[in-house]
């Protein structure tokens, strides 16, 4: 039958294996094939469990030098078709089973990247380049990726001279993604480089939450009302889990709210102070819903969260004075180019934790359309039974950070996990006026 009857079908046109000794199809044997892909992670990987009664482990001569090539998609649907050619590294789990002539084991898949960028170390100037640059050059020169695997790199701002002193392709490229900066119209410092199922990507976080929602999926009992206009395509969560919900002593502590930088510059002697403060970040930056996550709390010293910047204190050598300086830059090749030192420091300090602030896990059933990156919509009904509404806290667009497609005998699911910096709906602010909350501030009873 075409099309899709079920919504865990799926179609695995192609699971086959090259060996020395030949291609064999792996799809017979399958038990199961899991596929990931992670935002905060180079490449994409996974592994295929199998059962077999034909000893291929050593007539193919199996030594972990083998390729794999698995496509599959929804019945039909070659349009958003998981088509990808992964190197075998191990094989584990092997063990007898039934009749002692059946065997089973797991063979472990990654990009071919995975395995160049562990077999080879760069060393290498740049003058005068963008982030962007190098990164392009790394892919290109140091690892070979061909051109149909490398997918978006953005362009970054600003002109850098760097020295990679020896150390290996990718940790390269995420050094250098700590220095990045996105077009100037996008504050902060938060380009991340990853692997979806079209190819590598070098993307500014705020680009990415920029992108329309794929989907709309909801997760609501069935007593209730739908959430969702019953024209508009909504796609189901069988579970969810919330992994992370709010934790404020470790917004503290992590610098996501307010963070300090004081900087050096050991040539010119001078010295600056440089303050992030969440509330002026998130009214320029680009955000993924309307609202921000703080509700107007003040402290006993009549702080909010986001004016104690020296919470967190970091110090940095950098050439802020020497790289402005007139006199200086008039003598040829004296300093290096401006590396924004006081823009990426804080920034990032923030941004990373920040995009992690809410962060669960849902199942759909299989859907190949969704790669890390995606933006969703995720509709959560209130646990309140009298309440029809979303949850105001929990429902609203997310960013895929990670994503896992599940195959096995008889149906396909997708695992995400999915995280946000805001919420759709403004949070209840603290009443100033209370006289209950300002004796809770200050500790009385």
């Amino acid at each position: 039958m075409s099309g899709v009857v079920f919504a865990k079908d799926y179609s695995l046109t192609n699971l086959s294996l090259l060996t020395t000794s030949g291609i064999i199809d792996l799809r017979n044997i399958m038990v199961e094939i899991s596929y990931q892909e992670d935002l905060f992670n180079n490449t994409a990987s996974g592994y295929v469990m199998v059962s077999e009664s034909m000893s291929y482990a050593e007539l193919l001569n199996l030594t972990g030098n083998e390729f794999l090539r698995l496509s599959f998609n929804k019945t039909g649907q070659k349009v958003t078709e998981i088509d990808k050619i992964f190197r075998v590294y191990k094989m584990d789990k092997r063990k007898l089973e039934g009749n002692m002539y059946t065997e089973s084991y797991c063979l472990h898949f990654c990009s071919e990247e995975m395995l160049l960028n562990e077999q080879y170390k760069l060393c290498k100037s740049y003058k005068s380049k963008t982030i962007t640059d190098i990164v392009n050059d790394i892919l290109t020169n140091t690892l070979n990726v061909p051109s149909n695997k490398i997918r978006y790199i953005e362009q970054s701002y600003g002109i850098y001279d760097f020295v990679v002193p020896t150390i290996k392709p990718f940790d390269a490229i995420n050094w250098f993604s700590t220095y990045a900066r996105p077009a100037a119209d996008r504050p902060g410092a938060d380009m991340v480089f990853y692997e979806d199922k079209f190819g590598f990507n070098f993307r500014s976080l705020q680009s990415l939450m920029l992108n329309l929602a794929i989907h709309t999926y909801s997760y609501d009992p069935k007593n209730i009302d739908n959430l969702i206009n019953n024209s508009q395509k909504v796609w189901n969560v069988t579970t969810y889990e919330i992994l992370n919900s709010y934790d404020t002593l470790d917004g503290i502590n992590s610098g996501m709210f307010a963070n300090q930088l004081i900087s050096l510059d050991v040539l010119t002697r001078e010295q600056k102070i440089t303050n992030f403060d969440y509330d002026t970040y998130q009214k320029s930056a680009y955000k993924l819903n309307d609202y921000p996550l703080n509700n107007g709390y003040k402290n006993r010293n009549g702080d909010l969260i986001n004016n104690t910047s020296r919470a967190v204190v970091k110090l940095a050598f950098t050439n802020f004075g020497s790289s402005n300086n007139a006199t200086i830059q008039s003598k040829p090749n004296s300093v290096a180019h401006n590396i924004f030192a006081e823009t990426y420091i804080p920034h990032r300090t923030a941004q990373i934790p920040l995009t992690n602030y809410i962060r669960m896990k849902i199942s759909v059933p299989g859907d190949p359309n969704v790669t890390v990156g995606s933006v969703i919509d995720f509709q959560l009904a209130s646990n309140n039974p009298s309440d029809k509404s979303p949850n105001k806290i929990y429902s609203g667009k997310y960013l895929v950070s990670a994503v896992r497609h599940l195959i096995n005998y008889t149906e396909y699911k997708t695992v995400m996990e999915i995280v946000k910096e805001s919420v759709p709906y403004q949070l209840n602010q603290v009443p100033s006026s209370s006289a209950q909350w300002q004796s809770a501030a200050k500790g009385n009873i």
